[in-house]
């Protein structure tokens, strides 16, 4: 199967709705079984093939119910047969974090590789501080510029950091 602009609409579009159906095998169902996932703002090390990845898309659902993600646009590299899927994720707070509060940030899928119709190599990219800092599990920004808001998380202790 070739990778043109008509099968990475079609796929981003099955990606979205996979992931709006709350349904593992749904989402694993479009991976190659052979994946290579390299996505690490929320996984601590790359992933290799289905079952691996079913831990992860598992560990999303359990971390933040009522997930949905929203399509903001789509970027081909037809020609590499790679695309990126610009997205706003939504959702509510973990259990753990004992708040109704929810977040909406943005972030992107990168699709850097097809085999057989199916996509073979993942990573992805979102903010996940913002994220947190939207369900009070992390004090607010104020006027910190850069790394200088991070750098202050080292000094802020956990209580603080969960009553914000």
């Amino acid at each position: 199967m070739s990778v043109d602009p008509a099968f990475l609409r079609r796929f981003a579009d099955d990606w979205i709705d996979a992931w709006n159906s709350r349904d593992t095998d749904t989402v694993l169902a479009l991976l190659h079984p052979d994946i290579s996932w390299e996505e690490r703002v929320f996984w601590p090390e790359p992933l290799r093939g289905r079952e691996a990845v079913r831990a992860y898309v598992d560990a999303i659902w359990r971390a933040m119910p009522e997930y949905r993600v929203r399509e903001v646009q789509l970027f081909t590299a037809v020609e590499d047969g790679r695309a990126l899927v610009l997205f706003e994720q939504s959702g509510n707070a973990p259990a753990a974090l004992r708040t109704d509060r929810t977040f909406r940030v943005q972030g992107c899928d990168i699709f850097l590789g097809f085999r057989d119709g199916l996509l073979a190599r993942y990573t992805a990219a979102f903010e996940i501080v913002d994220m947190l800092r939207q369900l009070g599990a992390l004090p607010p920004r104020g006027d910190q510029k850069g790394g200088a808001y991070l750098l202050g998380l080292t000094t802020t202790s956990t209580a603080e950091r969960t009553t914000a």
